[in-house]
């Protein structure tokens, strides 16, 4: 991270920044919700900063989704069926409308839509439009979206996006 501040990166200011962005990525290593992004990005700039020197942009935050690997590895530790359920009692529905399957599509090498990356992930095909060439011939707006607990992941607590946060 020292040589990415060194070639710029993470400088970005009104007084000749270079504009190359440093954002950082946490999510929890177990099964548990990220703690609020602000105060996360706060002590992890004070660490950073005063121990090893870097700066960087953002920090966002993401919660882990119960799938794949992480899905297999809970599975195995007997926690899955507890995630999922601190997944859904800690579903905020404020978040609904700012996460990804409301605001963008995923498309494979194969031209196929997917209304997320973990969707895609999963191979579970958009409820509404179907390939890439659908998107010219009517407005996506307002079609279905495939749904399954996982979704959840997107929605509990903070919330948790491509942009880090809801909250």
């Amino acid at each position: 991270m020292r040589q990415l501040n060194h070639l710029g990166y993470g400088h970005t200011d009104s007084n000749g920044g270079s504009n190359l962005e440093l954002n950082l990525v946490y999510n929890p290593q177990g099964p548990s919700l990220p703690p609020p992004q602000q105060a996360l990005e706060e002590d992890f700039r004070r660490h950073l900063g005063e121990r090893y020197g870097v700066v960087f942009n953002r920090l966002l935050t993401l919660a882990n989704m119960p799938i794949e690997r992480f899905a297999a590895s809970l599975k195995l530790s007997g926690e899955l069926d507890s995630y999922r359920a601190l997944l859904r009692e800690n579903h905020n529905p404020a978040h609904l409308d700012q996460v990804m399957c409301r605001q963008m599509v995923s498309v494979d090498w194969r031209g196929r839509l997917f209304d997320c990356d973990f969707n895609q992930m999963l191979g579970h095909r958009s409820a509404g439009l179907v390939e890439l060439a659908d998107l010219l011939e009517c407005d996506p707006q307002g079609s279905a979206i495939a749904v399954a607990d996982h979704c959840f992941g997107c929605t509990a607590g903070d919330g948790s996006s491509c942009g880090g946060s809801l909250a």
